[in-house]
């Protein structure tokens, strides 16, 4: 429909449903944008607690082969090697 044969009433009416629907679509843009920001948000986050997990555990486990390999007795020379360190 050519706007020469409308009447300004009707071309306003339709630029406002023109206008009001691209409201509604960049209003739902910006929800999912949202949402995808919250769900990478929360990805991070995981990933900065399992990380941090994991260095509390290898920090624990090399201060546990620490803490064995301090308080371990020497370990026993055999009578041959004995013998030839005499």
């Amino acid at each position: 429909m050519s706007s020469r044969n409308m009447k300004l009433d009707e071309i306003k009416a339709r630029a406002q449903a023109a206008f009001e629907k691209t409201e509604q679509r960049r209003q739902e843009a910006l929800v999912a944008w949202q949402a995808v920001e919250d769900e990478a948000s929360a990805a991070r986050l995981k990933t900065q607690k399992l990380r941090a997990l994991r260095l509390a555990r290898d920090a624990e486990e090399a201060a546990a082969k620490e803490a064995a390999a301090s308080s371990a007795p020497p370990a026993k020379r055999s009578r041959k090697a004995a013998a030839k360190a005499l």
